[in-house]
């Protein structure tokens, strides 16, 4: 081969992968969708998720925080004892003939959750102690977001022998 012709081979591996890299490098990454498709309705299983299909041709399944409700009746709260994931909710609903206030665990300081004591977080206007902070009257609700890992007890401030657990993966 003479060398025109090798210079000219060069030239054109060049020009084309020069191409294909600017190509590559306009593509969006594969969490960025900016035409998407979502199925927002739910499998069998009834798992918290949507499933997003992306211009690219490649599907994300993305996993939804869960609400969860935990009724207090006159004899305690029901489930006792609930699995959950870091990010779901908890609403605490009081169908009894009595007062309820939910708090962390351990009574009367309610300090497991968030290290600090009922009278260091109430009120609390974050929302993040794991403290209704006052009491519910029949009827009436309070939510709670689980961010912390862990096993974390909570009773009922107004009638402290009525206690559950969440167990928060």
């Amino acid at each position: 081969m003479n060398r025109n012709m090798v210079i000219g081979v060069i030239l054109v591996l060049l020009i084309f992968g020069g191409y294909f890299l600017y190509q590559n490098s306009n593509k969006a990454p594969a969490s960025v969708a900016t035409n998407q498709e979502v199925n927002t309705q739910q499998p069998a299983d009834q798992s918290n998720t949507v499933n997003v299909s992306q211009d690219n041709g490649i599907d994300v399944q993305i996993q939804l925080a869960k609400n969860y409700e935990v009724k207090y009746t006159d004899s305690g709260y029901t489930p006792s004892e609930l699995k959950i994931k870091a990010g779901d909710t908890v609403t605490f609903k009081n169908e009894s003939t009595h007062e309820m206030w939910v708090g962390s665990a351990m009574h009367p300081t309610h300090a497991v959750y968030s290290g600090t004591t009922l009278q260091q977080h109430c009120p609390d206007a974050e929302n993040n102690d794991l403290d209704q902070c006052k009491s519910a009257k029949p009827g009436e609700s309070w939510s709670f977001t689980f961010s912390k890992t862990g096993t974390w007890g909570y009773h009922n401030h107004a009638k402290a022998n009525q206690f559950g657990k969440i167990i928060v993966e």
